[in-house]
């Protein structure tokens, strides 16, 4: 069952940071399925998400504990900001703070899903 704080408490952060964060777009590869007419694999799609986070270094200490390369970089992504709605997921691409970033693990949700915390590290621009 989902939990009670999910949507009204969810509703209210996103209100109260709605414009006070760093804009980013989130991008998702999906692999196209099946065979067209002529027998060829039909092209993926790649839907583009926009958001509000934060880009951020982890702290030194959780990095040696939790095994965190030095690289990497934590995006906390405002949920009820992603348009059109949907979840980040490991392997998507997000681009905040003038980098792309590809999401190596999905690190913590609150419990009202207003927010998630991604691990990402820097990649090349997508094409």
């Amino acid at each position: 069952m989902a939990s009670l704080l999910e949507g009204p408490l969810a509703r209210t952060v996103a209100r109260a940071f709605r414009g006070k964060l760093t804009d980013g777009v989130l991008r998702r590869e999906v692999p196209g399925t099946g065979n067209d007419d002529f027998g060829d694999p039909n092209a993926g799609t790649t839907p583009t998400f926009t958001f509000n986070g934060i880009r951020e270094t982890f702290d030194a200490a959780f990095r040696v504990r939790a095994g965190i390369p030095q690289t990497d970089v934590g995006v906390l992504v405002l949920l009820q900001s992603v348009e059109p709605r949907t979840v980040p997921q490991q392997g998507d691409q997000i681009y905040i703070k003038a980098q792309w970033h590809k999401v190596r693990e999905i690190l913590d949700q609150d419990p009202a899903s207003a927010t998630m915390r991604l691990q990402c590290f820097e990649i090349s621009a997508p094409v």
